[in-house]
């Protein structure tokens, strides 16, 4: 088998090892880049959401629709994959349902995204090969088809795992937003109902405050307010939230509002002490995080700061030994 080296691709004293590692590092930059030109195409900055929903006056629930098929379909990406997903889609319900309301928490909330998703995590499996096949005259030359195979099985494998991993990804990035403007929401809606507003119109008044420091929270506010507008009832439209948001802050609080209604107290008063609750909560993980930092600071001072210091410590008695030493050795040489 020739080399790369008689043909110029690469210097004679470049070895196996060298090679896989270029490849190795072409094939990163190439996920890193896939993975950042999505996260440009996909989503904007928080911070530019925030200016941008600042600088306006708009409601977010006129923004809002309940129909959430019909627009997507008629996009370039809803033709170019909505006719693949739909052959991809899986016929199991629980599946399916799984993997809806995983991309409703990650903030697609369209039926037709199952279908979407199936076809990307396809083209991207199938894409990652295919740049593959771009090197394969000059694999062909320097590595065995063995090797050549498992790179390809390495690149299927990351093709089709990557989508998953991007879209935890995201809805970790979602719910950290949403738990950070949840307890501002709350004490916004105790404030609403103590000033004489119903649930309802507390839940709508939360939704447009507070969408402007926190739109990810506020387009969920606002959708409930456009199912309880719609008719729907108020417990399921409580139940539809916490399930798209996924967080058990706001699941308890969804409870707490049914339980509430349901037995006639006061809602404000719960809103109390379940706001309470949440802060002393919030302390208790803060203080958490406090201990747990001297445990984690200990890997970093053990790798990093111990050995130079034990250097600067040992190295003046090292030399002295030395010094000691090596006359006598020489003397006993001679």
């Amino acid at each position: 088998m020739q080399s790369l080296s008689d043909f110029g691709g690469f210097p004679a004293g470049a070895g196996e090892s060298g090679i896989m590692l270029l490849l190795g590092l072409v094939f990163l930059s190439v996920v890193l880049v896939v993975i950042g030109a999505g996260g440009l195409l996909v989503s904007r900055s928080s911070v530019r959401r925030r200016l941008e929903v600042a600088g306006t006056s708009v409601d977010p629930a006129t923004e809002l629709s309940l129909r959430l098929d019909g627009g997507h379909e008629r996009s370039w990406l809803g033709r170019l994959f909505h006719p693949l997903g739909v052959h991809l889609t899986p016929k199991d319900d629980v599946r399916r349902g799984s993997i809806h309301m995983r991309l409703v928490q990650a903030g697609y909330m369209r039926h037709s995204s199952v279908g979407t998703y199936y076809a990307i995590r396809l083209m991207i499996a199938i894409g990652l090969p295919m740049i593959m096949v771009l090197f394969l005259p000059a694999l062909s030359r320097t590595l065995p088809i063995e090797k050549i195979l498992m790179l390809g099985g390495s690149a299927i494998l990351v093709g089709l795992y990557l989508p998953p991993a991007w879209l935890s990804r995201r809805i970790a990035v979602r719910q950290r937003e949403i738990n950070e403007g949840f307890p501002d929401a709350l004490d916004m809606m105790l404030v609403c109902v103590e000033a004489g507003l119903g649930l309802d119109a507390a839940i709508n008044r939360v939704g447009m405050e507070i969408g402007k420091a926190h739109p990810v929270l506020g387009e969920q506010m606002a959708l409930v307010g456009l199912e309880l507008r719609a008719g729907k009832p108020r417990a399921e439209a409580l139940r539809n939230l916490s399930d798209r948001t996924g967080l058990d802050e706001v699941r308890s609080l969804v409870t707490l509002l049914i339980q509430s209604d349901a037995l006639g107290t006061s809602i404000a008063q719960a809103l109390r002490v379940h706001a309470e609750d949440m802060r002393a909560r919030r302390m208790l993980k803060a203080e958490e995080k406090a201990h747990k930092l001297p445990v984690k600071l200990s890997i970093p001072l053990i790798l990093c700061i111990l050995p130079a210091l034990m250097v600067v410590v040992l190295s003046p008695a090292m030399l002295r030994i030395v010094d000691t030493l090596l006359p006598n050795l020489r003397s006993l040489g001679h």
